[in-house]
C-alpha cells in the first residue's frame, strides 16, 4: 500500500533536463485522470457545439467525435509513454530528430501555444462564472468580466506553483466534480427529448467538407492538440510502471473527456443558441434550480485544463534556455496568454477565433508530432541515450536538417489543404468543399521527407560509431611491449 504523500512546493523544472527518479511518483492510472480531467471541462462543452454551428447533423457529428477521437487519443498516449520512458520535456524529446538548437526554434512556438491555451481556457471559465454571478444580481458587463478573469487567474497561479503533486490531485477531485456537474446537465438534455434526427443544412461537397474540417479541428485534431502537454506528465510517471498500462490508461482518459462533453455539447447545440458561451449552455439544458451549483462546480472545474498550461509553461521556457524558477515561469505563461482572454471578452462572437487557433494550431503540430513518433518509435524503436537528448553532440548534432526540413515542407504544405478564417485555399474552397485536410496532409508529407533521409543518416553515424568502437576495443586487446 502506498504511503500518503507529502504535498510541498516541487522544485521549478525549467532548470532540470531529466526528472529525477526521486520525483518521479506518477502512476498509470493517474494519466487516466490527468486527461479526463482536463477534458470534462468547460471548453469542450462549449466547443463541441461546433459540427453544428457548421451545419452538419447530429449523427454526423456525433461520428466524428466517437471515431475521430480513438486517433486523437492515441496520439496522447504514444507521447506520454515517450515521457515516461526518457524522463524528460516535451521539446527535450525532439532534440533527436530536430537537433539541440532546432529543437529551442520549436519550443518557442510550443509556448506560444501554451500561453494561447491558458487565455482560451480562461476565456470560457469567464462565460461560465459570468452566467454564476449573473444569478446572485451582479450586473453583467466588461468589467464585471475583467474581475471574474483576475479572479480565476490568481487561483490557477496559486495552484500551479505547487507542480505535479498538487495539480494531480487537482485533476482527480475536479474531475469527479465535473462528472457529477456534466452528469446532471446531461440528464436535463435528455429529459427535454434529443433531436436525433436533427438535419444537415450543407449538403453534398460543402457536407463532406464540413465534416473533413470538424475531423481537423476536434475530431483527430483536438487529441493532437493536447500531444505536446502529454510528455510533462508522461515524464512524472514511475520508470518502472507498465507502458502498456500507461498508454491505455491515458489514451482511455482523453477519449471518454472528449467524447462525452463534445457530444454533449453538439446535443445541447441543436436545440439552443449558445454560441460557444458555457453559461448559455448550462442554462438550456438545466432546470433554474441547479443552474448555479452547476455553474459553481463548472468554474471552478476550469482549472484542471488550463493547470496543464501552466505546468508546461516553464518546462518549455527552460528548453528555450531561460533559466527561471516555477513562479516566474508559470507568472510568465499567464501574462501572454491574458490577451487571448481579454480580446474574448471584448469580442461579440468568439467562435471565429476559436476555430481559426484550433485550425491554425494543427498546421504546425502535426508535422511535429509524425517526425518526433517517428524518430523515437520506428528509428529509434523507443529509446534514447542521455547524449541523444542532454548534450550538443547528440544523434541530431545542434541542428538535424532532415527534421528541421521535413517540418517546414510540412507546415507550407498544410497551407495549401487548409480552410481558416486566418486563410482558405483556394484549393480546399472551389474543389473539395470547404474542407481543411492541413492536419493529415501536413503529417504525411513530413514523414514521407523525414523517415528516409534520417534513417539513412542515422545508420551511416550509427555504422561509424560502432566502427570506432570495434576499433578501439581491438587496440586495447593488442599487447603491450
Amino acid at each position: 500500500m502506498n504511503e500518503p504523500r507529502e504535498l510541498r512546493v516541487e522544485p521549478g523544472d525549467t532548470q532540470l533536463d531529466s526528472t529525477p527518479e526521486a520525483e518521479r511518483h506518477g502512476t498509470p492510472s493517474e494519466m487516466f485522470f490527468v486527461f479526463a480531467g482536463v477534458n470534462v471541462a468547460v471548453t469542450n462543452l462549449a466547443v463541441g457545439a461546433l459540427g453544428i454551428i457548421l451545419g452538419l447533423s447530429l449523427v454526423d457529428v456525433l461520428l466524428v467525435y466517437l471515431i475521430g477521437a480513438i486517433l486523437g487519443s492515441a496520439a496522447v498516449g504514444l507521447c506520454v509513454v515517450q515521457g515516461q520512458r526518457t524522463g524528460a520535456s516535451v521539446m527535450v524529446n525532439a532534440r533527436p530528430a530536430f537537433g539541440y538548437q532546432g529543437a529551442r526554434i520549436l519550443a518557442v512556438l510550443l509556448f506560444l501555444t501554451t500561453a494561447g491555451w491558458f487565455g482560451v481556457n480562461t476565456y470560457f471559465g469567464v462565460t461560465a462564472a459570468r452566467s454564476m454571478v449573473g444569478q446572485f444580481g451582479v450586473p453583467s458587463g466588461n468589467g464585471t468580466d475583467l474581475v471574474l478573469l483576475a479572479v480565476l487567474i490568481l487561483a490557477l497561479i496559486a495552484v500551479a506553483i505547487f507542480g505535479y503533486q498538487l495539480i494531480t490531485r487537482y485533476e482527480r477531485v475536479a474531475f469527479i466534480g465535473m462528472a457529477v456537474a456534466l452528469a446532471v446537465v446531461a440528464v436535463g438534455a435528455l429529459a427535454g427529448g434529443v433531436d436525433w434526427g436533427h438535419p444537415a443544412s450543407v449538403h453534398g461537397a460543402e457536407h463532406l467538407g464540413a465534416i473533413a474540417l470538424l475531423a481537423t479541428a476536434l475530431g483527430v485534431g483536438w487529441g493532437v492538440s493536447w500531444t505536446p502537454f502529454a510528455h510533462d506528465f508522461g515524464r512524472y510517471v514511475r520508470r518502472n510502471a507498465p507502458q502498456r498500462k500507461t498508454f491505455f490508461l491515458s489514451t482511455a482518459g482523453m477519449y471518454v473527456g472528449t467524447f462525452f462533453t463534445f457530444g454533449l455539447s453538439a446535443v445541447i447545440a441543436t436545440d439552443a443558441s449558445t454560441s460557444f458561451d458555457v453559461g448559455k449552455t448550462v442554462e438550456a439544458a438545466v432546470p433554474s434550480a441547479l443552474v448555479i451549483p452547476v455553474l459553481l462546480v463548472m468554474t471552478l472545474g476550469l482549472l484542471p485544463a488550463n493547470l496543464v498550461n501552466l505546468f508546461v509553461g516553464p518546462a518549455v521556457l527552460g528548453t528555450i534556455g531561460f533559466r527561471l524558477s516555477r513562479l516566474q515561469g508559470v507568472l510568465i505563461t499567464a501574462l501572454f496568454g491574458l490577451p487571448i482572454a481579454v480580446v474574448g471578452i471584448y469580442q461579440p462572437e468568439f467562435g471565429s477565433t476559436f476555430k481559426s487557433w484550433m485550425l491554425t494550431l494543427v498546421m504546425w503540430l502535426s508535422p511535429w508530432f509524425v517526425i518526433t513518433m517517428a524518430d523515437f518509435f520506428l528509428i529509434h524503436r523507443g529509446r534514447y541515450s542521455d547524449a541523444d537528448l542532454f548534450t550538443h553532440d547528440g544523434v541530431a548534432g545542434r541542428l538535424f536538417a532532415p527534421g528541421i526540413v521535413a517540418w517546414v515542407v510540412g507546415f507550407g504544405v498544410s497551407w495549401a489543404f487548409a480552410n481558416t478564417p486566418i486563410y482558405a485555399s483556394p484549393l480546399m474552397t472551389d474543389h473539395f468543399g470547404g474542407a481543411d485536410l492541413s492536419l493529415f496532409v501536413g503529417g504525411l508529407v513530413a514523414f514521407a521527407i523525414y523517415y528516409p533521409w534520417a534513417v539513412s543518416i542515422k545508420r551511416k553515424v550509427s555504422a561509424r560509431g560502432a566502427a570506432a568502437a570495434r576499433a578501439l576495443w581491438t587496440k586495447e586487446q593488442e599487447p603491450t611491449a
